[in-house]
């Protein structure tokens, strides 16, 4: 966990953009979610127009998806309070930035580690950290990093247990344990964060932090210059050339490629407008 990944993140992940109906969820169910505490303290009565962070959102998507197959609310307010409450009354924030202070193998330079040690001493600003650091958030910030893992949640109505599965043994083993006996429920990540992204790209004006530069720059081509077609090709013939045309120009389309296809760093856009509005661009990746 490097300065700039802690950068890139926080700038980013934690930024409150999202309302409710990007995700096709009316008012009348948020606050009754809310009013029973299925959605904890992100959805507080002072915070405007119920905005929500890259977290926040894809939490209250995986709420929406249990309560359609039928898991009950007050099930659903056990698991909120597991995954948002226990680690924050816990200080599990607080564990986090501590290994990573005494870790040879963080990734952080000094100045960065003397950083995180001033944060600690601030309990103001440990109380946000404590709100916004858990074992989901740390599986999303993996689901973006490693995209090809599998990131899943794997929750037994039963037992009220829940894993966080992001291709890690200590998590399979827990794994097996919670599958011995009752029957579970698995959650895919991926395409909740790619609902995301693709209501992120849309933004405009704005530049996406978790995307490299290139991947920018396409983004703008893309959705605000308005294209008829545009054909994406890698040099080397590893990636697939990828052809968008005019009729699915849009967020959705451009969030699958980015996820499922991830640009080598180092590499450089050749950018070459066609006639009648198309675009090709080539990535240059030796």
């Amino acid at each position: 966990m490097t300065d700039q990944f802690h950068i890139k993140f926080g700038e980013s992940f934690y930024e409150k953009y999202i309302l409710p109906k990007d995700l096709g969820l009316k008012s009348r169910q948020v606050s009754y979610w809310r009013d029973n505490k299925v959605i904890p303290y992100f959805f507080e009565t002072h915070q405007k127009h119920g905005r929500m962070n890259i977290p926040e959102a894809i939490w209250i998507m995986i709420i929406k998806e249990l309560n359609d197959i039928g898991v009950s609310t007050e099930k659903l307010k056990i698991l909120s309070y597991k995954v948002w409450d226990v680690p924050k009354e816990n200080k599990y924030a607080d564990q986090v930035i501590l290994k990573n202070i005494n870790s040879k193998k963080s990734g952080l330079s000094e100045i960065g580690k003397m950083n995180l040690k001033s944060l600690l001493s601030d309990e103001m600003v440990m109380d946000t950290l404590r709100e916004e650091m858990n074992h989901f958030t740390d599986m999303l910030k993996s689901c973006i990093a490693y995209i090809s893992q599998p990131h899943y949640i794997i929750y037994s109505p039963l037992t009220d247990e829940h894993v966080f599965l992001s291709n890690n043994n200590d998590q399979f083993l827990k794994l097996s344990s919670l599958t011995f006996k009752y029957p579970i429920i698995s959650i895919p990540i991926l395409d909740k964060l790619s609902k995301i992204i693709s209501i992120d790209l849309n933004i405009k004006n704005k530049n996406l932090k978790y995307l490299s530069s290139i991947e920018n720059q396409i983004r703008e081509i893309v959705l605000f210059k308005k294209p008829k077609v545009v054909e994406i090709a890698f040099d080397n013939g590893r990636i697939k050339p990828r052809t968008i045309t005019e009729k699915h120009v849009r967020q959705e389309e451009l969030s699958d490629f980015f996820i499922k296809n991830k640009i080598p760093k180092g590499s450089k856009l050749l950018i070459d407008p066609r006639s009648q509005d198309n675009y090709k661009l080539t990535l240059i990746t030796k």
